[in-house]
């Protein structure tokens, strides 16, 4: 009789740091179930192609995932599936309740996230990938979650023959999710005209070249900065994301600001310069990969980190984010690196 293979359902479903953040409970769940286990995973169909070079992940997408189960044909489906063939284990790693009845409902030996307050336990006490590991931990005593972390299959594509670069370069990720909201939440940018100013520094300082990365919708916000140069490679809305880790694994350096792309650089990039001000490093930062030098950048006020409190309402300035100086990131990037800084030459009078 042929013995059936493991499979085990996870639903997390959010944008690309959260989806990326939870995969680190992947490597403690091959390890306790065994090699040949079966991961589906409800995700987003604007991540499709997150799992595309590891075959152990299946995605199962769900469009509108505000939608309830009796009107969302997606929710319905995987439902239905399980009731044929049940999981293994459900595991629930979604923080609000959109999912919360699809977790109920799906047919499961096992179910992790449930009750529903187990998931909210301890959350803004440590970082979310610790909060992830830990919960599997509560279920499964035995498994072991030591030294874990997020990870994604890259392409293992020719990155400099693709995009016909030529020599040493950084990455700089200048979007994120919230960059074009006019509200509070858009705090997380750090201003189009710091970017400029590092770009042009690292340009006429150092003998790096540069690659600007971002998505297919960020393209006319990224069109605001100058980027006619040999040395400058804009491949906005030009990679997907197995080749961005690629690109972030061959990069001397990346800098982004807190979204998915920090998240990203995070597993596979040497050193990760993450801009931070509203948002808490402590608890969303890039979680690294147990090699990489991540490096946190912020003017440590006191009145920071303030997302999702009542503090950033009444904020005006987005002090944090307008007065942290392109030099202080231009010096983490030369830091323990002079071999970058080109050398000038010295006029005699």
């Amino acid at each position: 009789m042929i013995k059936k293979k493991p499979r085990i359902l996870i639903i997390r479903c959010g944008l690309l740091g959260d989806t990326v953040d939870a995969t680190a409970v992947v490597k403690p769940l091959v390890d306790y179930y065994g090699e040949n286990l079966e991961i589906e995973w409800v995700t987003k169909p604007n991540l499709s192609d997150l799992f595309m070079f590891d075959s152990r992940i299946t995605p199962l997408f769900v469009k509108y995932t505000k939608l309830p189960i009796l009107f969302s044909k997606d929710k319905l489906k995987i439902i239905l599936n399980s009731l044929i063939n049940p999981y293994d284990a459900v595991i629930n790693l979604e923080l609000g309740n959109k999912f919360i009845n699809l977790a109920r409902f799906i047919r499961g030996k096992v179910k992790v996230g449930l009750p529903y307050k187990h998931i909210h336990e301890n959350i803004k006490n440590e970082h979310r990938v610790k909060h992830q590991l830990r919960i599997l931990k509560s279920y499964f005593s035995d498994m072991k979650t030591d030294n874990c972390y997020p990870y994604l299959n890259g392409s293992n594509a020719d990155i400099k023959k693709i995009y016909n670069i030529h020599n040493k370069y950084i990455v700089i990720c200048p979007t994120n999710s919230h960059f074009k909201k006019k509200n509070y939440r858009g705090y997380r940018a750090w201003p189009i005209s710091n970017w400029q100013e590092l770009i042009n520094k690292i340009i006429n300082e150092t003998n790096l070249d540069i690659v600007v990365t971002g998505g297919n919708n960020e393209t006319s916000y990224v069109s605001q900065l100058d980027l006619y140069n040999p040395r400058i490679h804009n491949l906005t809305g030009r990679t997907n994301i197995p080749n961005l880790v690629e690109i972030m694994k061959n990069s001397e350096c990346t800098i982004a600001t807190d979204s998915g792309s920090v998240h990203v650089a995070g597993i596979s990039s040497k050193k990760i310069i993450a801009i931070h001000g509203p948002t808490s490093f402590h608890e969303t930062g890039p979680y690294g990969n147990g090699k990489n030098e991540v490096i946190q950048a912020n003017l440590n006020l006191r009145c920071s980190p303030c997302y999702n409190t009542h503090r950033i309402k009444m904020c005006h300035s987005n002090k944090c984010m307008i007065e942290l100086s392109p030099d202080m990131i231009f010096n983490f990037i030369i830091q323990n690196q002079r071999m970058y800084i080109v050398k000038k030459e010295i006029k005699l009078k």
